[in-house]
């Protein structure tokens, strides 16, 4: 089964990493620079089974974003592991806690990053 893992974040170096590490688990990869960008292309014809999505970006928030997902594509709502540099922010991680989604932090071993979108691609889809 080809997963298809739509990466936003508005670091392109950090788009392209995590590119590398996804390819080589053997997905594909979509990219978005903005939040904007992220749900016009879930809004598209190619198809996303799960996303990694940065929390801090100008404009459209990760959160904003993944709020307005929920209602756009709410199938894919189980489906979002969102990465961060802030994680051991409080401020940060309660609000991704209250919206039941992973978090890493863009510090640890982005490995840990293709383990959690795996586990994300195992969660049936939303109704």
């Amino acid at each position: 089964m080809n997963n298809t893992v739509l990466v936003v974040d508005d670091e392109p170096s950090m788009r392209r990493v995590l590119r590398q590490f996804l390819e080589r688990a053997g997905m594909q990869v979509l990219e978005a620079h903005s939040g904007q960008e992220a749900l016009d292309v879930v809004a598209g014809s190619e198809p996303v089974h799960a996303l990694v999505c940065d929390v801090l970006m100008p404009g459209l928030s990760g959160l904003d974003f993944y709020d307005q997902l929920v209602d756009v594509r709410p199938a894919l709502s189980n489906r979002v592991v969102f990465l961060t540099g802030a994680a051991h922010d409080p401020e940060v991680s309660e609000l991704i806690e209250q919206r039941g989604v992973p978090l890493v932090s863009k510090l640890d071993d982005l490995a840990i990053v293709v383990d959690a979108v795996r586990l994300a691609l195992y969660r049936p889809a939303t109704p």
